[in-house]
């Protein structure tokens, strides 16, 4: 309970005098826009109520309401820090509560408090994010701080840590439907919890939100955004949309945020463009051309904007330190980006799928590159990656990882030391730059997960104790997330969860299976159209044999033939042999 309340300063929120307790670490304190509507205003009081009579609160509700954001809210209006960490399935009491480091001279070790023992005894807020991906059995280590307020340092000296004045213990909770890698927390944990149902935005608070945000906007285009927002989840609710892709899709105001920063940032009078944003982030999305006309019709109907009116081509190129795409443009090295599109044949797909690359770079959005089976990202890897001329760290991720792997850990760096030693994630992020993750889905959501918070708008993260960090490091500005993930062919196979998927823009990586496209891309190495054509013939001729199961009969799974296998034909024809040759090689 508070006390000397006659001596303490107070501010209110949502018509409820919160206390105000000193601070000394603005760096904890994040910066707000959520906008007051009844829906806010009715969430804010659910929370603060408990909070203020010093009670554990468990957040439950749906990707995109605004869970975290109502925390950052109420500590930004009173200046309280607030010490976030992202949960997940590798999550271990060290990793909150601390552990001992070796200390750099190597004659002794030192005690390194966790995040949520800092919390405790700084007095902040530690809010446990998406606390049910953590093992239950976890979870109770940390029974005596949502119990009873304090927490006795087992692992360390011993010493009871008591919650200091203005601590408090704030948990969030996705649903498990639709949610990979989730299950809701057990009775015998919750019960000590103030459990709050954070209500999403009605339509007519939502067009509120999006006017007071983003007033140059006309209040007819965004109720436009509202209606292809709520018509896109509905339909992905009712499986209308999405069914069979085995991937799990979500749209709400993250999504209508994007599109809105967007249509700032263009031309909103020009139709075309709404059209066009409209649909990279409402059509892209989805893999089938069922799925892709159905939102198309919707958003055409919409706009009233008919098929003739529709008309795009796409041109890129380099000026100074700028690569212009369209009406886009963005900061890059010139001679590495000449360097780069004269290397690779930037065919028409390749630039519309580019122009929507760009468009994700100029935003600061993050990037989701899915692809198929026989797709060949990496065919294009250096001009996805590359064309903003920024340092690249790779995290490349695989079954059995550990978050450790991409984070750090202590390792031995001679004989008689051993030090923290960065993961290439933690690398990248104190480096700046370009993080590229590829095999997104190979890791699991349990892995995933523990990136909430670096593709959120807090865009930092949380090192384990033994790091000698204490407070989360955060991405540069100029830094960009791209992620490639494959899509998912069965249910066995991990996939991500719609929650992070939601922090992403997905862009499908161009089918360039098709004997046009092909064409274009041989003919780019081999200029020679006779063998150019040939390839490109015998390529899909032996691909579709494969797929009739008239080759490879005998075999349990049939042959893949795809463009990474003609690449290396191409390959081997212009490595052994000269130019003159080659029409030889034709005849």
């Amino acid at each position: 309970m508070l006390t000397n309340t006659n001596l303490m300063e107070f501010t209110k929120i949502a018509g409820i005098q919160v206390p105000v307790y000193k601070n000394s670490n603005s760096s904890l304190v994040y910066p707000s826009n959520l906008v007051e509507t009844d829906t806010t205003l009715k969430n804010l009081r659910n929370i603060l109520y408990p909070v203020i009579e010093n009670q554990p609160v468990l957040l439950v509700g749906d990707a995109g309401v605004g869970k975290n954001a109502l925390i950052y809210y109420i500590n930004a209006k009173r200046n309280h820090p607030t010490l976030r960490y992202s949960f997940n399935e590798d999550t271990l009491p060290e990793d909150l509560i601390g552990s001992y480091r070796l200390l750099m001279s190597g004659n002794g070790f030192e005690w390194i408090n966790g995040p949520i023992v800092n919390a405790i005894a700084s007095g902040y807020t530690f809010v446990a994010d998406e606390m049910n991906l953590c093992s239950p059995n976890v979870i109770k280590r940390f029974a005596t701080v949502y119990e009873s307020n304090y927490i006795d340092l087992m692992e360390g000296d011993g010493t009871r840590i008591e919650g200091k004045e203005g601590f408090s213990f704030i948990g969030t909770q996705n649903p498990s439907e639709g949610f990979e890698g989730r299950k809701p927390l057990p009775f015998d944990i919750t019960k000590n919890f103030s459990t709050v149902f954070v209500d999403p935005y009605p339509p007519d608070e939502i067009l509120f939100i999006l006017k007071k945000l983003y007033p140059e906007l006309t209040e007819s285009l965004l109720q436009i955004c509202i209606r292809v927002t709520l018509a896109t989840e509905r339909k992905v609710l009712n499986n209308e949309l999405g069914k069979g892709d085995l991937e799990k899709y979500h749209f709400n105001i993250r999504t209508l945020k994007k599109v809105c920063e967007r249509l700032n940032a263009f031309n909103c009078n020009d139709k075309y463009v709404v059209y066009r944003e409209l649909s990279n982030l409402y059509v892209e999305p989805f893999r089938k051309e069922e799925d892709k006309n159905s939102q198309l019709e919707l958003i055409r109907t919409e706009l009233q904007y008919s098929d003739k009116e529709i008309s795009h081509s796409v041109k890129m190129f380099v000026e100074g330190n700028k690569l212009y795409c369209n009406d886009k443009s963005i900061h890059t090295e010139e001679n590495i980006s000449k360097k780069i599109l004269s290397e690779i044949p930037v065919t028409e797909k390749i630039l519309t799928f580019m122009e929507k690359v760009v468009t994700g770079i100029q935003m600061g959005e993050n990037i989701l590159i899915e692809f198929g089976e026989e797709d060949d990202p990496n065919f294009l890897m250096s001009l996805i990656t590359n064309i903003s001329g920024l340092r690249l760290s790779h995290v490349n991720l695989c079954k059995g990882i550990h978050t450790s792997d991409i984070l750090g850990a202590l390792k031995p760096v001679s004989q008689s030391k051993v030090e923290w030693v960065d993961g290439p994630l933690t690398k990248g992020i104190r480096e700046g730059g370009t993080i590229v993750i590829t095999a997104l889905e190979a890791a699991g959501a349990e892995l995933v997960e523990k990136l909430n918070m670096l593709t959120d708008d807090a865009k930092a993260i949380t090192l384990p104790p033994e790091s000698g960090e204490t407070s989360p490091i955060h991405l540069k500005e100029d830094s960009r997330v791209y992620a490639f993930k494959m899509f998912r062919k069965t249910k066995s196979v991990p996939t991500i969860s719609r929650a992070f998927r939601n922090r992403f823009t997905p862009v499908l990586f161009p089918a360039l299976e098709d004997e046009k496209s092909l064409k274009e891309i041989l003919q780019f190495y081999i200029p020679d159209d006779t063998l150019s054509g040939l390839m490109t013939v015998f390529h899909t001729k032996i691909k579709t044999l494969s797929q009739k199961r008239v080759i490879g009969s005998g075999n349990l799974n049939p042959y893949l033939f795809g463009l990474s296998n003609l690449l290396k034909w191409k390959d081997h024809i212009v490595k052994y042999n000269s130019p003159d040759s080659i029409a030889e090689i034709v005849v």
